[in-house]
C-alpha cells in the first residue's frame, strides 16, 4: 500500500524509530485533542504518522494536512465555530426529544450534510496523498462486522464513514461497503500504529472512557449507555495490555471532563484550554522528570 511504502521510506531516510499520534473517538469532546495538539507543537513533538477514529479521524486529518501551529489554529477555529453553533452539526435536537427521534422510521436521526460542508470548507487536502504526514483512519464494516481502514483515496468519504455514529448518522457506502463509526469496533486503535512500526506513541484520548460510576443511571437509556461505555473501556484496556514492550506510550491528560449531552458542543473553548494546560504540564514533566 502507498501508506506503508511511505513509512518504509521514512524509516530509511531518517534512520530512526517512528513516532505516532493516535487520536481516539469521543464526539463533542474532540475539542480536547486540539488542546493536546497545541501542547505537542509547543514542545516541538511531531509525528511520523497519525492514526484516528471518528472525531479523532477528523482532527487527525486536519492536523496531518498542516502539522504545525497554523494547523492547530485552524482546528481551534473549527471547534470555536461549532461551539457557537456554526455549523449546528445536530440541528434537529431542539424540536423533538432524542428518545422520540430514535423511534422514528429511517436509518438515522441526523444527516451528515453539515459535517460534510464543514470538512469541504476547512480541510486543505482532498486526498490522503496530499497530506503532509501519513494518516490512517478506521471505520466499521457493518456487514463483515470488522475493522475497515482508510489510508488512500478521497479524504472526506473516509472521515464521514469513520464518524458515522449508528442511529445518529446513516451508514456511508464506500467501495460497496456499508460503513459506520470506527468506535463500534475499536475506538482507540493503538494496534494500527504499532503494526505500522511506531515505537513511540502519544495517545490523544478525550478521557470519556475513564472510570465512571453508575450511581446516576436512573433511566433505561443511562443503563444502555453505561453498558456501551463498559464494552469500549474494556477494549481500551485490552489494547493497552497487548502493547509490545518495545513501544513507549505517553497518554496525554484531558483535564476535568464535564458531563455534557452528546449533542452539546458549546464547551469547546473550555475543553481545548484545559486539555492544553494539562497536557503541557505532562509534557513538561516528561522533559524534566526531576
Amino acid at each position: 500500500m502507498v501508506f506503508e511504502r511511505l513509512l518504509d521510506s521514512l524509516r530509511q531516510l531518517r534512520g530512526r524509530p517512528l513516532t505516532a499520534f493516535v487520536l481516539s473517538g469521543g464526539g463533542n469532546l474532540g475539542a480536547v485533542q486540539v488542546g493536546m495538539l497545541r501542547a505537542l507543537i509547543e514542545y516541538e513533538i511531531k509525528p511520523d504518522l497519525i492514526v484516528g477514529c471518528s472525531v479523532g479521524a477528523v482532527n487527525g486529518a486536519a492536523f496531518a494536512s498542516e502539522p504545525d501551529l497554523d494547523g492547530v489554529r485552524r482546528l481551534e477555529r473549527i471547534w470555536t465555530r461549532m461551539a457557537d453553533g456554526d455549523p449546528d452539526i445536530m440541528p434537529n435536537r431542539r424540536f423533538m426529544p432524542i428518545a422520540l427521534q430514535m423511534g422514528r422510521r429511517g436509518h438515522s436521526v441526523y444527516t451528515q450534510d453539515r459535517l460534510r460542508q464543514l470538512l469541504e470548507d476547512e480541510l486543505t487536502a482532498e486526498r490522503f496523498d496530499e497530506l503532509a504526514i501519513p494518516f490512517a483512519c478506521i471505520a466499521t464494516d457493518l456487514d463483515a462486522a470488522s475493522e475497515y481502514w482508510f489510508d488512500d483515496g478521497e479524504l472526506i468519504p473516509a472521515l464521514l464513514a469513520s464518524s458515522a455514529l449508528p442511529g445518529l448518522y446513516p451508514p456511508v457506502t464506500v467501495n460497496g461497503r456499508r460503513l459506520f463509526d470506527g468506535g463500534v469496533v475499536n475506538e482507540v486503535p493503538i494496534h494500527r500504529a504499532t503494526d505500522l512500526g511506531a515505537t513511540t506513541i502519544y495517545l490523544l484520548h478525550v478521557g470519556h472512557l475513564d472510570d465512571r460510576a453508575m450511581d446516576d443511571a436512573d433511566r433505561p437509556f443511562d443503563v444502555l449507555a453505561h453498558a456501551y461505555w463498559t464494552a469500549r473501556a474494556n477494549r481500551l484496556d485490552d489494547e493497552l495490555s497487548r502493547l509490545p514492550s518495545t513501544v513507549t506510550l505517553h497518554r496525554l491528560p484531558a483535564g476535568v471532563i464535564p458531563k455534557l449531552r452528546f449533542d452539546d458542543f458549546s464547551e469547546g473553548r473550555a475543553l481545548m484550554d484545559q486539555a492544553h494546560r494539562a497536557s503541557f504540564a505532562a509534557l513538561a514533566a516528561l522533559a524534566d522528570p526531576a
